[in-house]
């Protein structure tokens, strides 16, 4: 699978992914289809395997085994039969990626598991052609990132184009992640409201789907923007969703003081030696910088990071920038307590005697050597408000995996744990400690479920 670059410009893999540029239609068929082809074919050279087909049964029989994105371009209504869907669903659920172009809305009206894909969200109708402007709601995603070069002042940052823009019947907000929304009081003839989303993404199983409502008109596959935003997005579906977290300078950080890109790190004693490069990041070498903080905010969501501490040095990692999992040279310790390499730390109160309570010490300590390269990988659930802002479930830690090794399971969280931020919401920054001593991070990726 490719290997994102959260840069403005996007990278190219290093190796070509096959994608499925599927164009059946069984309803209205777009004029703009032929010339989308072409383009994709232009953009298809040095990074994609390009097959066009309007051939169902290319989705089916299980023939997508080694193929990593299917586009459904300008489809629409019943394209696919049962066993295809079938074949469809096992492959996309499996790992595989979906990028849904406009009128993929106007598709597969009786087929639930589609309709999730899209948040419940297909097509109604559309005012003609118009300029409008768009919100980017979440800017750093690898679809629309390439938009922020020249647009620094608008918050949110904002995309105005020209396209037909569609009505759906409903606003998928509450099922999907929302990338991108309309702002209606910039054209006619919109009739969702203050609520109008136009790019998603969705987590089926271990794959990634992201639907985008543009892409009507021919003129929209002459302008580079809206090449980058389909390109980003079939990046980031072959990817599985997951999105890097990478080198300080636009590697989706939006604070890092005191911290540094190395190419290497190794632990002498207490402290790290690096060498010059990248890919490895370290706080300095005292190991007192401030926090390194992601620019983009995260709910539900897989994390994966390494990490390596010297003898002796500590870090941390907030999920959310509010629930720490501790990073702290604890290996031989034979009773680990909530506190050690792993613990979920607790939650704190000056006032409160004893100060901490509700700490989780890991199931098994599997805390490696100082000075050697250790993994987290975590499942997060967020708590869950009501239309009042008020919590009606709590944060849970699903699961935790310290190098390999089941750690955490299904754990409440009742509130933020020490130095976490306050209040609580639905999303959150990564956020990892940087002023405890000297650590050094690398691979770290996220996915949102």
């Amino acid at each position: 699978m490719l290997t994102l670059c959260l840069g403005a410009v996007l990278s190219l893999p290093s190796s070509p992914i096959d994608v499925v540029v599927f164009t059946r239609t069984e309803g209205f068929s777009h004029g703009n289809i032929a010339r989308g082809v072409e383009v994709l074919q232009e953009m298809a050279q040095g990074r994609w395997n390009l097959k066009v087909t309007d051939d169902s049964a290319d989705l089916g029989s299980d023939n997508l085994e080694e193929v990593e994105v299917v586009v459904f371009f300008n489809t629409t209504m019943d394209v696919l039969d049962k066993p295809e869907e079938a074949s469809f669903q096992r492959w996309l659920e499996a790992g595989g990626g979906w990028v849904g172009i406009h009128a993929a809305a106007d598709t597969e009206y009786e087929w639930p598991f589609y309709g999730a894909l899209l948040g419940g969200a297909y097509f109604v109708d559309h005012p003609h052609i118009q300029e409008a402007t768009i919100r980017l709601e979440d800017p750093s995603h690898p679809s629309v990132r390439h938009l922020l070069t020249n647009n620094t002042n608008e918050k949110p940052p904002v995309w105005t184009r020209t396209d037909e823009w569609f009505n759906y019947r409903v606003s998928p907000r509450a099922a999907v992640h929302v990338v991108a929304s309309l702002d209606e009081s910039t054209y006619e003839g919109g009739s969702m409201g203050d609520d109008h989303p136009i790019v998603w993404t969705t987590a089926p199983g271990k794959g990634a789907g992201i639907y985008t409502g543009l892409g009507h008109t021919n003129e929209s596959w002459d302008e580079p923007a809206f090449r980058s935003h389909i390109a980003g997005a079939i990046q980031w579906a072959s990817s599985g969703g997951w999105i890097p977290l990478g080198n300080l300078a636009g590697g989706g950080w939006a604070e890092h003081r005191g911290w540094s890109d190395v190419g290497s790190a190794t632990a002498i004693d207490r402290k790290l030696k690096t060498t010059p490069g990248t890919g490895v990041l370290v706080n300095g070498i005292g190991g007192h910088a401030g926090e390194l903080l992601s620019d983009a905010t995260f709910g539900d969501c897989d994390l994966h990071i390494e990490f390596m501490v010297p003898a002796g040095s500590n870090s941390g990692v907030y999920i959310q920038g509010r629930y720490e999992i501790q990073i702290l040279d604890s290996h031989g310790v034979e009773s680990p307590a909530s506190s050690d390499c792993g613990g979920i730390y607790e939650r704190w109160d000056e006032e409160r005697t004893p100060k901490g309570w509700q700490g989780h010490s890991p199931t098994v300590n599997a805390a490696a050597l100082p000075g050697v390269w250790q993994s987290y990988d975590i499942r997060f659930r967020a708590p869950r408000f009501d239309a009042q802002g008020r919590k009606v479930s709590n944060a849970v830690m699903e699961r935790v995996m310290h190098n390999g090794q089941l750690i955490h399971e299904d754990v409440e969280l009742f509130g933020p744990t020490r130095g976490g931020l306050e209040p609580e919401a639905m999303t959150g920054p990564i956020r990892l400690q940087g002023d405890h001593g000297p650590v050094a991070y690398r691979n770290i990726r996220i996915r949102r479920l």
